[in-house]
């Protein structure tokens, strides 16, 4: 287990170094201009098709979808890497990337799908092995930005973007011997549909575990946090920069990343025995209620307080989402609901970038923190408003027909 959670957490540090280091690699000959549609290019493929990725590993299963995935991504990031370092024209490495971003293998869905089969199927254990792993994660975002400023004072731009791309080529192949050591990877055979389930599968069969009600409301909280995560992403630089205190700018950006650790090593090691809906529920209001009074802040103490108490409830609510998947999401749907998880926060978080920076852009930060409180708002009475039941049976009981891919 310790060796699969060293995987995860260096694939994770190693994906978040490479979009640094090669923004700065590329803005040197060509432009920031240039160097962002690139890296926007990459990041926005690794988000926008994570579904599609893990809906593969469903219908064939991790072994025989990832090797092949893995195997094209390695090439065509090492290609990048190339076209980097001998700077080619930059549609050439703007189409390597894109390649390398549609064929990434979906690691992180297939790891939090394995634990399962990991732990034995054992609950408290499995809960545990979420919140390290969830912990580990938030740890990363802090860890990332720290390793890439790291490498681009010490190494020129293209070897540190080169130097990441060989721990992430690393990585991949250990995850990859890691499938068959731990004997992950196994395919779950879907059950017979029943005659009054048929509209249900066919929508299904096109939208995959969003079909899915309770999918949506697993949903709702994370769409919240991508807001706050990609509003505060664009106003905490500008409005720092605005008042002339750039000291505060790193703070402030890692203040939800500190207090996840935190929230998420109190969690693993609380003893809270209510249902897993209602802790998603009490999980979202801690999170939601500091970011209701962002519209107020104008002390940068104040916001980085704001943004440390929503913090401490973001790994917590990460662990009850994976472990929501889990219990309530089909077997043979899980890979595909994981990376809806990252997906869509990462949607969510790319559409109010886009409000708040055109708010930020005419100096209006009351009407951009505005927005962030009016999410938090919604989110907030969305929490208030929802009930949902327990389910009796878990969706495993239901789908968890193993047939080997081998």
């Amino acid at each position: 287990m310790l060796h699969l959670l060293a995987i995860a957490l260096v694939a994770r540090t190693s994906g978040a170094v490479m979009p640094v280091t090669l923004l700065v690699s590329l803005a040197q000959p060509y432009g920031y201009g240039i160097a962002a549609v690139v890296n926007g290019v990459y990041i926005a493929l690794l988000a926008f098709v994570a579904p599609l990725r893990g809906r593969l590993l469903d219908r064939i299963g991790q072994r025989r979808a990832i090797v092949p995935m893995a195997a094209t991504a390695i090439a065509f990031t090492v290609l990048t890497a190339v076209s980097v370092g001998a700077q080619w024209a930059w549609g050439w490495t703007l189409v390597t990337v894109a390649v390398a971003g549609l064929t990434s293998p979906p690691l992180n869905a297939a790891l939090r799908t394995s634990w399962r089969t990991v732990v034995n199927g054992e609950e408290g254990p499995l809960k545990t092995v979420h919140s390290a792993d969830s912990v580990l994660e938030e740890m990363g975002f802090v860890i990332a930005p720290l390793l890439a400023g790291l490498s681009l004072t010490a190494l020129p731009p293209d070897r540190a973007y080169q130097l990441s791309v060989a721990v992430y080529v690393v990585v991949v192949t250990a995850y990859l011997l890691a499938l068959r050591r731990y004997n992950l990877g196994e395919r779950v055979a879907p059950s017979p549909p029943s005659e009054a389930a048929g509209t249900r599968r066919r929508a299904h069969r096109w939208i995959g575990p969003l079909a899915e009600p309770r999918m949506l409301l697993i949903l709702s909280p994370l769409l919240l946090m991508g807001c706050i995560f990609g509003g505060g992403a664009i106003f905490i630089p500008a409005f720092t920069q605005h008042l002339g205190s750039f000291t505060w700018t790193g703070p402030l950006l890692a203040m939800i990343s500190v207090g996840g650790v935190v929230g998420g090593i109190a969690y693993g090691a609380l003893r809270w025995d209510a249902d897993l809906w209602r802790k998603y529920k009490v999980l979202t209001l801690g999170f939601a209620i500091p970011s209701c009074f962002l519209v107020a802040v104008r002390p940068l103490w104040l916001l980085a307080l704001l943004l440390l108490l929503s913090g401490l409830f973001v790994t917590p609510i990460f662990i009850n989402a994976f472990l929501l998947v889990d219990r309530e999401i089909a077997a043979d749907s899980r890979n595909e609901a994981n990376t809806w998880i990252s997906a869509g926060t990462n949607l969510s978080n790319a559409v109010i970038t886009v409000i708040v920076g055109s708010y930020v852009a005419g100096g209006r930060w009351t009407a951009a923190l505005g927005v962030l409180s009016g999410c938090a708002a919604v989110g907030l009475a969305v929490a208030l408003l929802t009930r949902v039941r327990s389910t009796t049976a878990p969706a495993r009981a239901r789908h968890d027909t193993v047939s080997s891919v081998d």
